[in-house]
């Protein structure tokens, strides 16, 4: 990956902060996937001016083998206005694939059963259909090489957990035109 190519990244890093549970209020200060002693929280997004407003309908697909990470990311997407559909794997993430519209964003896990969130992310770029949706890594792992593994490979973003929901919300501003 040459010089140039970074020049369209917005790269952002956040010191160590302690854990924060809050089970009724999903403030912007709320962690979402939220360990104890969890580390640095690494943002990146590309640029969406290449891409075209989605349809109102268009939903923010959630990839998340974590049943509680999974309903809190549904729950952020929804309280901002957004159609949401979930999953905990490859197979179901798929079939929400085939359903119309497409998406308007897939917010991937790296750990998922079966198959990694890797090669789904190599999956979802190979098709021309889904070629140009943005896809936003979400992972425990903040390891350079899998944020560089995550690039390569045509990701739009890699948020590392856990992760504030005003993170959430600024990715949806870069990434996700206004419809």
């Amino acid at each position: 990956m040459g010089a140039s190519e970074l020049t369209d990244l917005d790269f952002t890093m956040v010191a160590k902060l302690p854990s924060v549970r809050r089970e009724s209020v999903l403030g912007p200060d709320s962690e979402i996937g939220a360990t104890a002693g969890s580390g640095n929280f690494i943002f990146y997004t590309r640029a969406a001016a290449r891409r075209a407003a989605a349809s109102r309908e268009a939903p923010v697909i959630v990839v998340e083998d974590d049943q509680v990470v999974r309903g809190l990311l549904e729950r952020v997407f929804k309280l901002e206005g957004l159609p949401v559909r979930a999953a905990a794997d490859s197979r179901e993430f798929a079939q929400h694939l085939r359903k119309p519209p497409l998406p308007r964003l897939i917010v991937l896990d790296l750990e998922l059963p079966g198959v990694n969130g890797f090669r789904i992310l190599q999956l979802v770029r190979q098709q021309a259909q889904t070629a140009e949706i943005p896809v936003v890594m979400l992972s425990g792992h903040a390891e350079t090489k899998h944020i560089l593994q995550a690039m390569s490979l045509g990701a739009d973003g890699y948020l590392s957990k856990p992760v504030k929901v005003a993170t959430l919300r600024a990715m949806l501003a870069k990434l996700v035109p206004a419809t």
